[in-house]
C-alpha cells in the first residue's frame, strides 16, 4: 500500500491534498477519520454524503448536551431556539451565495430529489419553455421532463 501511495504521489503529488492548508490529507485522516484506519476501511461514497469528522461529532455532542431543540412549528423556548438556528443558517447560505434575502429564499429539502421536484413544480412552464439538461446529471433532473407534459406543453 505504501508503494502505491508513493507512486501516486510521484505522479500527482503537486495536486494532492491541501498544499497551503494547515494539515495534510494524511493528518486530517489520522485525526478526524481515524475510525477508517481502525477498521481498515476505504470510504469512496461521497455522492450521497461525506463522512462526519471527529471534530463535527464532538461539536454536535457538546451542542446537543447543552441545548434542547424542538419542532420549529410549535411554540416553546426550545422551538424558538430551533427557529433561530434555522434562520441563521439560511442567512449564512444566502451570504455565501451573495444573494439578497429580499430577492431569494433558502429552502431546505430532504435531498436533491425533493429540491428538483420543487423546481419542477414551481417553474412557470409555458409554450416558450425549453427544458435542457446535460448528459451527466442527477437522475431526478430527468424527472423534470414530465412537468411540461403535465401542463400540456410538448
Amino acid at each position: 500500500m505504501e508503494a502505491d501511495k508513493a507512486e501516486f504521489l510521484n505522479e500527482f503529488g503537486s495536486e494532492y491534498g491541501y498544499p497551503n492548508g494547515p494539515k495534510s490529507i494524511d493528518e486530517i485522516r489520522a485525526t478526524e477519520f481515524n475510525r477508517l484506519d481502525q477498521k481498515g476501511i476505504v470510504y469512496l461514497d461521497h455522492a450521497g454524503a461525506t463522512l462526519y469528522s471527529e471534530l463535527q461529532m464532538e461539536a454536535i455532542f457538546k451542542d446537543f448536551s447543552s441545548n434542547i431543540y424542538a419542532n420549529p412549528h410549535s411554540q416553546s423556548d426550545s422551538s424558538s431556539a430551533t427557529s433561530d438556528i434555522i434562520r441563521e443558517v439560511r442567512q449564512q447560505v444566502l451570504d455565501y451565495c451573495n444573494a439578497s434575502a429580499k430577492e431569494y429564499k433558502c429552502i431546505f429539502t430532504s435531498g436533491a430529489t425533493a429540491a428538483l421536484k420543487l423546481v419542477g413544480e414551481a417553474f412557470p412552464w409555458s409554450r416558450e419553455s425549453c427544458f435542457m439538461y446535460t448528459m451527466e446529471n442527477h437522475n431526478s433532473v430527468l424527472g423534470i421532463r414530465e412537468y411540461p407534459l403535465i401542463y400540456g406543453i410538448t
